[in-house]
């Protein structure tokens, strides 16, 4: 039913809350395996007319955190079965369509991830739709940085941290705050006001591995702490830089944060856990291996753990120039999983699969597009897979054949890429193969076929067809590939 608030007078330029209550009866919950979402509509009236509006899509859930039960969703008990995340998407970049955000979240379902951990800062506000949608929890992180640089260039975020906002159009007041305030404390507010309604978004972290010093940090974290709780009910933690030797453990960071989460120290986060008043923790950055698992299963107090990392990122190279990228990552940067993602699969009781067949000659050029529509739609995009296989069909791993790429009719080639971690240009026709596997990324250029061929010397290309639309990307929902 409809809930009609008091009105009141507003002067220009300035601003009001309305608050009010909607009774749902009998509501159907969101959770991780359906993730059921209703739409709030917000109209605003002015002598009963109505001169804006707004709709809000929401879950109605229940998270609770406690150092006895660890985490409960609707009264259930539940780990974070999780990853971290950088926001690449490889060749798409950072503001990438929201069909590759829904792709890859969709093949870390696949392997049993329930949780990502935005590292290491706020997501994209279509990345949480997707969550909201699919069925996932978000810890969303703040900083990577705050008043210290953690770079000799001093290009990140310390630079601002501390220096007062110069007069920010269009963010919202930071709760207790009169005259100016630093630019840490606006982000913040901004942050938690424009998350906090997704259902998925868990919990707050103030930051990643801060190397201030904790005499520094504590009034910080206590600021933030403060924000975050006046705007929003969602607990927060802060991934901790070796909490023990930083004076975390016995210090106030402990009973400052809501969980007390730590960067590859478990024992220190179970220690300052269960250390009176106790608290739940959380393993913000763990490694990929699987005995990690084994502790956070053998202790309540623990809420789950976030792995390092779900799939590879440009930067943080694994070597010297020209190596571009980390390969780190329970899948490559297309998804290809690797025999350490397939190892969680099985720990976190996913459905099992397994990797394709392979074989040894190549003959041959296979194209398989992800989707067999694709729209004109900047959110949308097509990942044709071009395999580099022998005769029967099977992935030619030893391959790292160039494959060209080319398209007719209604269509266009948005960037070509691999799982390879080797600087190789995203565009142009012409990709290397990568262990046998190369993409070319198509996008619509009107309603039609569109034929893609790829081919590579000596072996018998490959073709495959896909149809055009001018509609609409529209996301999916629950379980989607």
């Amino acid at each position: 039913p409809a809930v009609t608030t008091a009105a009141k007078t507003i002067a220009a330029g300035a601003s009001a809350t309305f608050a009010y209550d909607v009774a749902v009866s009998n509501p159907r919950l969101w959770d991780l395996t359906n993730p059921n979402l209703y739409s709030l509509a917000t109209n605003v009236l002015v002598g009963g007319t109505a001169v804006d509006d707004d709709i809000t899509s929401v879950g109605i859930r229940t998270l609770t955190f406690t150092a006895s039960t660890g985490m409960s969703l609707n009264g259930k008990s539940v780990k974070f079965q999780g990853v971290a995340l950088h926001q690449d998407f490889h060749g798409l970049g950072m503001a990438a369509p929201q069909r590759a955000m829904q792709r890859r979240l969709a093949q870390l379902k696949a392997l049993g991830v329930n949780a990502i951990r935005t590292a290491h800062d706020p997501p994209s506000p279509a990345f949480l739709e997707l969550t909201d949608r699919m069925g996932f929890l978000v810890l969303d992180e703040f900083f990577d940085v705050w008043t210290q640089h953690k770079y000799s260039d001093v290009g990140d975020y310390a630079t601002y941290f501390n220096r007062t906002a110069s007069s920010p159009t269009g963010t919202p007041a930071v709760p207790g705050a009169s005259g100016s305030v630093p630019w840490y404390q606006v982000d913040a507010t901004s942050v938690v006001m424009r998350d906090r309604n997704h259902p998925s978004v868990a919990m707050w972290s103030t930051g990643n591995e801060i190397r201030d010093s904790i005499a520094t940090r504590t009034p910080l974290l206590t600021r933030m702490v403060s924000i975050a709780h006046a705007l929003d009910g969602c607990p927060v933690t802060q991934a901790l830089f070796r909490p023990g030797d930083s004076g975390d453990v016995t210090g106030a960071t402990r009973t400052i944060v809501d969980v007390f989460g730590g960067n590859y120290r478990p024992d220190e986060v179970i220690q300052a856990a269960k250390t009176s008043p106790a608290r739940p923790g959380l393993f913000t950055e763990m490694g990929t291996d699987t005995s990690a698992w084994t502790t956070v299963r053998n202790n309540a107090v623990v809420t789950g753990m976030f792995i390092w990392v779900g799939v590879d990122y440009l930067g943080e190279a694994d070597g010297g120039w020209p190596v571009a990228g980390s390969t780190a990552g329970l899948m490559d940067a297309m998804g290809t999983v690797r025999s350490i993602g397939y190892s969680w699969q099985r720990t976190w009781g996913a459905p099992t699969t397994s990797p394709p067949a392979t074989g040894t000659t190549a003959s041959k050029v296979v194209l398989s597009p992800d989707h067999s529509t694709v729209s004109t739609d900047v959110d949308d995009v097509s990942y044709v897979k071009a395999t580099v296989a022998d005769s029967s069909g099977r992935v030619v791993t030893g391959s790292s054949a160039a494959v060209t790429f080319s398209i007719s009719g209604s269509g266009v080639l948005v960037a070509v890429d691999s799982g390879s971690p080797v600087q190789e240009t995203f565009r142009g026709s012409v990709r290397k193969a990568y262990q046998g596997v190369a993409y070319g990324l198509v996008r619509a250029t009107g309603a039609g076929t569109i034929t893609v061929t790829a081919s590579s010397g000596g072996l018998t290309l490959g073709t495959t067809t896909l149809t055009g639309t001018t509609a609409p990307f529209v996301p999916c929902s629950g379980t989607c590939n």
